[in-house]
């Protein structure tokens, strides 16, 4: 499969809905940028016709393929192979398509850990306690890279206590978990605080929990980058705690996908930031 040089090559998005996701900005900037013949299309993919698209999508010799809700776990029985971030996540973000074979990956963790540096270089990892709010397969990810970076602590609250404690039973029995009624036990002396929630993404209810009883300069992170300006960012400002949106993630998780499908290294660029910016509902 794709022998020859020239040929037109696709690449795409599934999901359902798809009318939100911005990787189709991403991936179409990247493509003119270094002058690929690629058409990137956002497929609209109802959950009862994932197994049939899926044919298609490998006939169709797709060099990769993105996944948005609700497919991120059921994408799975039909790949080939799993790769580790996959095993630990539950959920798959990213396809690669390699001799007739579906490779799952989760880009999220890398995503994330990239987020982290570019905006907080000298984070020191050892050093630092967090709580992460929600119990998904985003704060597995972010789960995934503390645990991984050896972080002095994890903390997860959710609203769904067992989801939280499934979290603790298949990543680290060290992780702490709280009730959702006691935020602010488990905010005591924390330093970085990150959102995995949906509470306070466009068109969902606002994140109104009081973040008081964090350590002087913490960091506060939010995984939503549709409002830039979150109600959880909101609340952390009120503590003067550093804070960054999702935005830099979602390029980042992008740029392992593509290197995987192209073979070249996409670059991070402030033009490229500015043009999803521009594209989100203020």
């Amino acid at each position: 499969m794709h022998k020859e040089k020239n040929c037109i090559k696709i690449a795409g998005v599934i999901g359902d809905p798809i009318a939100h996701t911005r990787s189709p900005l991403i991936h179409q900037y990247w493509i003119k940028k270094n002058n690929i013949n690629c058409f990137y299309v956002p497929l609209n993919v109802k959950l009862e016709e994932l197994e049939k698209k899926i044919k298609y999508i490998k006939e169709l010799d797709f060099r990769g393929l993105n996944i948005t809700i609700p497919h991120k776990e059921n994408i799975l029985k039909y790949c080939d192979d799993i790769l580790e971030p996959v095993k630990v996540i539950g959920a798959a973000n990213t396809l690669y398509f390699n001799n007739g074979n579906i490779i799952a990956d989760n880009t999220d963790a890398y995503g994330f850990y990239n987020l982290l540096i570019k905006n907080f270089p000298n984070y020191n990892f050892k050093k630092e306690t967090v709580l992460i709010f929600g119990a998904g397969g985003a704060a597995r990810a972010v789960s995934y890279v503390f645990l991984k970076n050896g972080v002095s602590e994890i903390r997860i609250i959710n609203r769904n206590f067992k989801k939280a404690i499934k979290i603790k039973e298949d990543l680290d029995k060290k992780i702490i978990v709280y009730e959702w009624s006691n935020y602010k036990n488990a905010l005591k002396n924390v330093s970085t605080v990150v959102n995995s929630t949906s509470l306070g993404n466009y068109g969902s209810e606002k994140f109104n929990i009081d973040l008081g009883g964090v350590k002087d300069n913490s960091i506060a992170i939010d995984l939503i980058y549709n409002p830039l300006r979150t109600s959880f960012l909101s609340q952390a400002i009120k503590y003067n705690m550093r804070v960054v949106n999702g935005l830099d993630m979602l390029i980042y998780q992008a740029k392992k996908g593509f290197q995987n499908w192209f073979g070249c290294k996409p670059s991070y660029t402030s033009e490229l930031k500015e043009i999803i910016e521009k594209s989100i509902i203020k």
